[in-house]
């Protein structure tokens, strides 16, 4: 198609009576074969321009008015804004970040001691955790829950550091506690748990129960519970 220069001659308004009637109508008409055609092509003053066009047969027409005989036409509002389309798929994960700084270094805890030094002794709320550890022969004495509430979980190490098989520790139940691994002698009473004769035995106590305690030790191969 050949390009030519028009020249409009006469007065301001003539040439804007031009314009209004016959050269805007073409611009518009030009967009609308563009949009029949499957080409969106928008070039115009206005920010959106409406088209008519007819139910019947497809035939469009600018409505410089924005208005559309709505029984007979269809509304096309060009340049308007659509609606927006879905989201896309979700992108590739990204790299792995660098590692993150070397934490402090802990501290090295130690478990506290005592050493029982009198003949009898009871435990109490502190003694939790605790490695508890004597020279002699004393006896241990678990209390009752309603007098020293220990948690249930509380382990209590018990250890016997006498140089001879005479110094033997004693681990008794107050009224009411059971140690599980208690013994019995032969008319089937109850009687203090012993440690295995000998120097340097170990025992632990673990409370289970409300009452109730594990003690877990070496089996005493010479002594009896007669």
């Amino acid at each position: 198609m050949s390009s030519k220069n028009i020249k409009i001659s006469g007065s301001e308004s003539a040439r804007g009576m031009f314009v209004k009637k016959f050269a805007l109508p073409a611009l518009v008409s030009a967009v609308v074969a563009l949009v029949a055609g499957g080409v969106y092509a928008v070039n115009a003053t206005p920010a959106n321009i409406t088209v008519c066009a007819a139910k019947s047969n497809g035939a469009m027409r600018y409505s410089a008015s924005g208005g559309c005989k709505s029984a007979k036409e269809t509304k096309l509002l060009l340049g308007q804004q659509g609606p927006a389309g879905p989201a896309g798929p979700v992108g590739p994960a990204g790299a792995t970040g660098p590692a993150g700084a070397t934490g402090a270094a802990g501290s090295m805890t130690t478990q506290s001691f005592f050493e029982v030094k009198t003949s009898s002794y009871t435990l109490v709320l502190a003694d939790a955790g605790k490695f508890l550890f004597s020279r002699s022969s004393p006896t241990i004495v678990v209390p009752n829950n309603s007098v020293v509430a220990f948690p249930i979980g509380t382990r209590i190490d018990i250890g016997q550091l006498g140089a001879t098989s005479a110094n033997i520790i004693f681990v008794n139940p107050n009224g009411g506690v059971t140690i599980n691994d208690q013994a019995v002698n032969s008319a089937g009473t109850a009687v203090s748990q012993t440690f295995d004769r000998g120097a340097f035995q170990i025992g632990v106590l673990v409370k289970v129960g409300t009452n109730e305690w594990l003690f877990l030790r070496s089996p005493d191969e010479n002594s009896s519970t007669s």
